[in-house]
């Protein structure tokens, strides 16, 4: 199927304080191509070489402008997440060892020449010249690649690794001296059998076989799909792989990292909603479970401007490939009434699930801070299409904002979309006279009918007394439009066709609430007039699909 990409921000989006600062964090990496180009991980150049004798890697930490975290000495272990024992791998530059070559800062992955993902496909994983080049010319500078070969005669082994790095001795020749030192120094030939590797690595390898990462937590991590969008096979059946999108593991390690650093500097109070509970009804039909949190008491309640919502999905097995839901379905959290606690219609947050894969994702609601100021025992309700395991948790902080989201009321809802789409009457609201700023939240994902509008790009025009706010999902890219927003939280190398650009979504990634201010275009302590109006942007209205909408008029008011 040959779909269109998007590029994954309303053109309004107000990004939140922690959102901005985990950009920054996370920016450099030009995406336009098939994988990231990241050579100014962390903004700081390659401004040293090291002698390999004498080297501190902790230094590579400094001149990245990332933080060393200490090697734990642990059990060797292969399970997923599990941390990362040491390990001393054979190379044809001697032995390495991991505590000893440990930073800190670094990622690490291991590529077996005959991953388990690429079995049945036309072409050895290393044997594209181009695709080697791609992988050392995007891949993270903070990040360590190993080569295993699957031969078991040696001689065979060392042979496929020898052309291996002439290859890729080739792409590094293209570098000056100080560049080419850096990546030379990051990349591996494993002399030993993929499968014989040291300890918990070569277990792994062995099974479940779609090669390894270490992030930057030490924890042991599988690599995901190398489907490439562009080269598609009849006879394969599907996406023939490209090494290069290996890269894609490492640039998320990035992201995780600088996201979580982003939290612990929040001091956000952390209300638990799920903690590994199975959504599941045993089947795939879809199932909702609730459970009460406890917040805050009101006056404290008053006190915080910022809401995020912490979601980790993680799949029932140990691995997560034939483990984890095959398909891209909406999940949802919904408050639950105050006054009737069985109804359970407001959503909280929207997410689209992965192919195959396991993920997290914090993203900012802070307008519904709102709905939940009185405190208090609330109840929460999450639905699944598929079977997960569901930890769900409400951050609640106090970013130095001079108001907070005092009052929400639901301005505007999607639907089916026909040519009738658009014949809504507009509204009329008034803004009480005490409010400080007025915003406007969208939470938006467009759906069915593949041409349109799951590919097909959509334009949201609210006018308020007149003035247009035009909330625009624009398709720019026609392949990469997802992969794009890996540092947005789009989990990477997923196992179905996740590259392509949606209408405002992405499978394995919350789907974001945009805010703009429409405090100038109010007017206060009288009725205000509102209206709405949907446009096609790849074609119209009757072509079916629906719109899943949900808008927000937000009153903010002085803590």
């Amino acid at each position: 199927m040959i779909a269109f990409g998007y590029s994954g921000f309303a053109m309004v989006r107000l990004l939140a304080p922690s959102t901005l600062l985990l950009l920054a964090a996370c920016a450099g990496a030009d995406t336009s191509g098939p994988g990231p180009t990241d050579d100014t991980v962390g903004d700081s150049p390659v401004d040293s070489v090291h002698d390999t004798a004498s080297f501190d890697p902790t230094a590579d930490c400094a001149a990245l402008g990332f933080p060393s975290v200490p090697f734990q000495d642990v059990a060797a272990s292969a399970k997923l997440y599990d941390p990362a024992a040491d390990i001393t791998l054979p190379t044809t530059d001697g032995d390495w060892n991991l505590r000893e070559n440990w930073s800190g800062c670094d990622v690490y992955l291991f590529i077996p020449e005959e991953p388990a993902q690429n079995q049945g496909a036309p072409d050895p994983t290393w044997s594209t010249k181009k695709d080697n080049k791609a992988l050392i010319d995007t891949m993270p500078l903070n990040t360590h690649v190993f080569f295993l070969s699957s031969q078991h005669n040696e001689e065979d082994r060392l042979a496929a690794l020898d052309a291996l790095k002439s290859s890729i001795d080739a792409q590094l020749d293209e570098y000056d001296d100080e560049t080419r030192a850096w990546k030379e120094r990051h990349v591996h030939y494993v002399t030993d059998r993929d499968g014989k590797a040291d300890s918990w690595l070569g277990d792994s390898l062995s099974s479940p076989g779609w090669g390894v990462g270490i992030d930057r937590e030490q924890r042991v991590r599988y690599i995901g799909s190398m489907a490439d969008p562009e080269r598609y096979d009849a006879s394969y059946g599907w996406f023939d792989p490209n090494i290069s999108l290996v890269a894609n593991d490492a640039r998320y390690y990035n992201y995780e990292a600088a996201r979580q650093a982003t939290l612990d500097a929040e001091g956000a109070t952390v209300v638990q909603a799920f903690t590994g509970e199975v959504i599941s009804d045993g089947g795939w039909a879809g199932v909702t479970t609730s459970v009460d949190v406890v917040l805050p008491d009101a006056a404290t309640m008053k006190s915080f401007d910022t809401l995020e919502l912490d979601l980790t999905m993680l799949c029932e097995g140990d691995g997560e490939y034939t483990e984890c839901p095959t398909w891209d379905y909406i999940n949802s959290a919904y408050l639950c009434d105050a006054d009737d606690d069985t109804v359970c219609t407001t959503e909280l947050g929207r997410w689209i699930t992965t192919y195959h894969r396991e993920g997290r994702w914090v993203h900012d609601v802070s307008p519904l801070l709102a709905l939940l100021k009185d405190g208090g025992t609330r109840r929460i309700a999450f639905y699944s299409q598929q079977p997960y395991q569901v930890t769900l948790s409400l951050r609640l902080s106090d970013q130095g904002l001079a108001d907070r989201p005092d009052e929400v009321r639901v301005l505007y809802t999607g639907g089916g979309v026909s040519s009738a789409y658009n014949d809504r009457e507009a509204q009329e609201i008034d803004v009480p006279a005490d409010v400080t700023r007025v915003g406007l939240g969208v939470v938006m994902s467009g759906h069915g009918n593949p041409g349109c509008f799951e590919f097909c790009g959509t334009e949201h025009n609210f006018t308020v007394n007149g003035n247009d706010n035009l909330f625009t999902y624009e398709i720019t890219n026609e392949t990469y439009g997802c992969m794009d927003q890996i540092e947005d939280g789009t989990v990477p190398n997923q196992y179905g066709t996740w590259w392509y650009g949606r209408d405002g979504w992405c499978p394995g990634k919350q789907v974001n609430m945009d805010v703009v201010d429409v405090t100038d275009q109010v007017l206060f302590g009288q009725p205000n007039a509102f209206d709405y109006e949907l446009t096609n942007l790849g074609g119209s209205l009757d072509s079916g699909g629906n719109i899943d909408l949900v808008t927000w008029l937000v009153f903010y008011r002085a803590k």
